[in-house]
């Protein structure tokens, strides 16, 4: 082959490449071409049956009731044995403590791990580090992060159900697309699957009329972001898609230019957010691209196109009669007119661009709860409250029902009934961790491999203060 055939050849393949992202605007998704024939309507009535719904756990640990709820009822005489039950509501507020400090700590902790990656931070610090030890950093970070998350009764989404939302429709109308090959890190968790009512325009009445679709939502959601540096995604692109280093270099550089101002890849992002449809994960990506639907795509090609048309109906004769006349003011204003009606028929074009990012935006104004710093804060106080409620909850029932031959499983059995009859929530609750924390705060004594020992309210309350004694006078260190 010459260089002339090849030059040509290129040439061509770039022309049709050209065509189809043109020719992609108005093209039926697959997911257009379901909800044309019908299909999509009945995924959208049976949302809620698990269609595009994360499969989570019959039943999640979160214990959706407030410690001061708790301590209210707990505190009750028939709670606990005669003449206990002051000294039980007295425990429970010395225990509290005791854990909010246990978490200040632990707070103070994960505020300086994250003070090298933290986008908002203000303060300057003399410690350099090499690429090996920010990745180490960087690890510990995220690895602390995931216990914290435990500790709070989140439930990490994995890559299969990430790839099963990122790919179903967005039940604010929005198409989305979010690269995540983007990425190094992306660590997305939950807590608490319920659903919420959306309101869908129906195919069956030309998408004019709206109707009521119950969908699954996530009650709060984090994200943990970290981009890749830009080389290495140029790297990974001329890999993949067998680019050369300037083809791939100019799509990283496109999608950059999606990212807001000042995001880079030295930092991680933290998110925390509130009653997210499952089916609209993409709208959390600071990469998102935001593509036209079916109905859009119509509206726009049937106006725009039958617009334009129209238009050149009545332009082309005045135009051939100014040229044929040598008229040219006739000849300036029939150009004018025509350029007139490209730059509406464009407008239209971003206009209805605009409504979609305008819909996006509202969406995570309204829906945000924490960035980056603030997430840590958030989180560190769920986990806390997270804590505490699952530990004055074993310790009452253990408590009153001491001398009898009461074994673990039954304690758990007896909370989730309890909770249940009380409050109307059905619970798994998480008994090793509270169990655990207990004993190695010396609230419980463990007698061999199956038997334990519980401190009565009065020996409780002088074991809490001993250990905030041993913090409050303990000596400093070289």
């Amino acid at each position: 082959m010459s260089d002339a055939q090849a030059t040509m050849g290129q040439t061509q393949s770039q022309k049709l490449k050209g065509f189809k992202r043109f020719y992609s605007l108005f093209r039926p998704s697959k997911a257009d071409v379901r909800h044309a024939d019908g299909k999509a309507d009945k995924k959208t009535k049976k949302i809620i049956k698990g269609l595009t719904q994360v499969k989570t756990p019959e039943k999640e640990r979160f214990i959706p009731v407030s410690y001061q709820s708790l301590v209210n009822h707990l505190g009750q005489a028939d709670m606990w044995a005669q003449g206990e039950s002051e000294q039980g509501k007295i425990l429970m507020q010395d225990l509290n403590a005791w854990r909010h400090q246990s978490y200040r700590d632990r707070l103070g902790k994960l505020k300086d791990a994250y003070l090298t990656f933290s986008p908002d931070s203000d303060t300057l610090t003399a410690e350099t580090y090499s690429d090996l030890e920010l990745r180490q950093k960087r690890h510990d970070l995220m690895e602390n992060m995931g216990k914290l998350l435990e500790s709070a009764n989140y439930e990490r989404i994995n890559q299969a159900n990430l790839d099963l939302l990122l790919t179903s429709d967005s039940p604010y109308g929005l198409r989305l697309h979010v690269d995540l090959d983007a990425f190094d890190d992306v660590v997305i968790y939950f807590r608490g699957a319920g659903t919420k009512i959306v309101e869908y325009r129906d195919w069956k009445w030309a998408y004019l009329k709206k109707k009521p679709v119950e969908t699954p939502i996530f009650q709060r959601l984090f994200i943990a972001l970290k981009l890749k540096p830009k080389e290495e995604q140029v790297n990974e692109l001329m890999i993949k898609e067998e680019l050369s280093r300037q083809q791939a270099e100019k799509r990283i550089a496109k999608n950059l230019k999606l990212l807001p101002d000042g995001v880079t890849s030295k930092k991680i992002y933290l998110k925390l957010f509130k009653n997210i449809p499952q089916d609209d994960l993409e709208m959390m990506f600071p990469n998102t691209k935001v593509e036209f639907k079916l109905f859009d795509k119509l509206k726009l090609g049937l106006t725009a196109g039958g617009g334009t048309v129209a238009g050149l109906v009545g332009i082309v004769p005045k135009f051939l009669a100014a040229a044929t006349l040598l008229n040219p003011i006739t000849l300036i204003t029939t150009l004018a007119g025509f350029i007139g009606l490209l730059v509406r028929q464009i407008t239209k074009f971003f206009n209805q661009r605009n409504e979609y990012m305008m819909t996006l935006a509202q969406n995570l104004y309204f829906h945000n709860l924490a960035n980056n710093r603030g997430v840590l804060t958030l989180l560190v106080d769920r986990a806390e409250e997270e804590d505490i409620k699952e530990e004055i909850l074993l310790y009452t029932f253990l408590c009153r029902n001491r001398g009898q031959e009461t074994n673990l499983s039954r304690a758990k059995t007896e909370i989730e009934t309890y909770l249940k009859t009380t409050f109307n929530v059905d619970i798994e609750f998480d008994l090793e961790d509270a169990f655990s924390r207990l004993v190695r705060d010396g609230l419980i004594e463990k007698n061999g491999n199956n038997g334990y020992k519980i401190l009565p309210p009065a020996q409780a309350i002088n074991h809490v203060q001993r250990l905030w004694n041993g913090v409050l006078h303990k000596p400093e260190t070289a």
